[in-house]
């Protein structure tokens, strides 16, 4: 299990920097987009990256739920 939890952080934090990156290459604030949902014209590799976050994020914390 120790080997699972440390691919997915691995793997969020990979993913997180790949999104920051892209959302600055396109001048684009992360936070104003999450909060105010507008995913529809956000560039593709903006929208992949965040779409992965969102996935290991939420195995993240269910493989915490499960240890807690």
């Amino acid at each position: 299990m120790d080997e699972t939890v440390e691919f997915v952080d691995f793997a969020l934090n990979n993913w997180r920097e790949k999104r920051d990156a892209a959302f600055n290459a396109h001048n684009l604030n992360r936070d104003e987009v999450y909060a105010t949902g507008d995913f529809d014209s956000l560039p593709t590799e903006c929208l992949v990256a965040m779409c992965y976050v969102d996935a290991y994020a939420c195995v993240q914390a269910k493989i915490r739920s499960k240890t807690e």
